[in-house]
């Protein structure tokens, strides 16, 4: 019984008592009656009071009494609770207050009703970098699994140390909905939900299947992070926007590493006055050394970004290579500078050395059929005419043993005995004798051996 009852039947039985004495009297009667009625009335209305369930100063809905408002309420959190497997809070007091209604709401209704106006939220659990929420799992053993996933793929089987570049935290989070990620989901999101964009710059000649090539993008994925692109009409200097997945968090991953190394050697050079300027001779051979070194690298995402030795061990000591360094001048006696005047106009074709499988004693200068040719120092013509393969040839000797040789020409101008200076016109270039087009082949003898004419020309 609600107090009001209690209240109205206590003044009930106390106004029997005074009624039962007016009862002797026909006016006490009258008096009764307009005495009675009215409190039978608001009597039987109270005896109808249900208990509302507000919120927000709202009324949504009426039970037939506060046990049952109150079961309703807890029923339904309840409910909430088994379905998300979370623990449920109500963003605001939940009040009862009696109600005067002739038809309450059944439950049904009432929880329909909670749904609609009832603000309430799941707790559970979020992964924060630097702060920040990036995703929503279930609980704490959820958001542990989620990190070790994302530590272990960087940590080559648990043999290296990995940690976070950024301040990554597990803590309790209010959510609205129950869409939580799972482990895969949150550790995809991770690596692959942040997106990095740059620019490329539209050149002359460019086409959109040579720019996606160039920044090693699908030309689909181009075109969706450039809408308004037209392949057909590229400008020159049109900016694009390339667009790249980038991991939420970053992972850095340290280890050492122990390597077995090539030592380069040193190249030591001495001078050779018997050498001429230009020449070299190998006196010792170079040879590497070998070294163990232990290197200690630092990985983010699995990209190397640092190496730093921290120790070296050397077990074979390289051996430095020694040059003799030639001085000499070719020609020095003569006050030159050693160099020799260049035969005609073009450049090196062929050079000194091996070629075809046989010693190709001179160099091979590309001439046309005619093109000038000029002795390269001054000297005396020893023969002028046909030798075999070398087809037209003409031999200047320069005094010192120095003698130089022009072959396959077309003609020649001047004869055996005759002296010449240098840069003067001797003949023209040809194709004679074993020759598969125009050029001049031209040769430096030194004391009846051949060397590289590229060193004195």
């Amino acid at each position: 019984m609600s107090k009001a009852t209690g209240w109205l039947t206590e003044k009930l039985s106390n106004s029997m008592s005074i009624g039962r004495k007016l009862l002797g009297s026909r006016p006490g009667f009258k008096v009764l009656m307009l005495v009675f009625v009215p409190v039978i009335a608001v009597l039987a209305m109270f005896s109808q009071a249900g208990c509302a369930i507000v919120i927000n100063q709202e009324v949504v809905a009426v039970a037939s009494d506060r046990g049952d408002a109150e079961a309703v309420v807890q029923n339904y959190i309840t409910s909430l609770e088994e379905s998300s497997d979370l623990p449920v809070s109500v963003g605001e007091e939940i009040k009862y207050r009696p109600a005067w209604r002739l038809k309450t709401d059944k439950p049904e209704e009432i929880r329909r009703q909670l749904a609609q106006k009832l603000d309430h939220q799941f707790g559970a659990t979020g992964i924060y970098v630097d702060g920040k929420l990036v995703v929503s799992i279930k609980d704490k053993v959820t958001g542990d699994q989620v990190i070790n996933k994302l530590l272990a793929t960087y940590d080559n089987s648990g043999q290296w140390d990995v940690d976070f570049k950024q301040n990554v935290e597990i803590k309790p989070v209010q959510v609205d909905n129950v869409k939580l990620m799972d482990v895969e989901e949150a550790v995809e999101y991770f690596r692959f939900g942040g997106q990095g964009v740059r620019t490329y710059q539209v050149k002359d000649g460019d086409n959109l299947w040579d720019i996606a090539s160039a920044v090693q993008l699908p030309v689909d994925e181009l075109v969706l992070s450039n809408p308004e692109l037209q392949p057909d009409t590229l400008q020159v200097g049109q900016e694009i926007k390339i667009s790249r997945t980038t991991p939420l968090v970053d992972v850095i991953t340290t280890y050492s590493d122990t390597r077995q190394e090539e030592i380069l050697y040193r190249v030591q050079e001495k001078v050779d006055d018997n050498l001429f300027l230009g020449e070299r001779k190998v006196i010792q051979t170079g040879k590497p050394g070998q070294r163990e070194v232990e290197y200690q690298i630092t990985l983010e995402n699995g990209v190397e970004i640092n190496k730093e030795e921290i120790k070296e061990e050397i077990i074979v000591e390289p051996v430095h290579q020694v040059l003799a360094k030639g001085t000499r001048k070719l020609l020095a006696f003569r006050g030159g500078n050693g160099r020799l005047a260049y035969p005609t106009g073009g450049g090196v074709v062929s050079p000194f050395g091996s070629r075809w499988g046989r010693s190709h004693l001179g160099v091979d200068i590309a001439a046309n059929h005619g093109s000038p040719v000029v002795a390269a120092e001054a000297g005396t013509v020893i023969s002028a005419g046909y030798q075999g393969g070398y087809g037209l040839r003409i031999d200047i000797s320069h005094g010192g043993g120095v003698v130089t040789r022009y072959a396959h020409l077309s003609s020649a101008t001047v004869k055996s005995g005759q002296n010449v200076e240098r840069g003067q016109f001797i003949g023209r270039a040809g194709s004679t004798g074993n020759s598969t087009g125009p050029h001049l082949h031209f040769e430096v003898i030194v004391n009846g051996v051949h060397k590289n004419p590229s060193l004195f020309i």
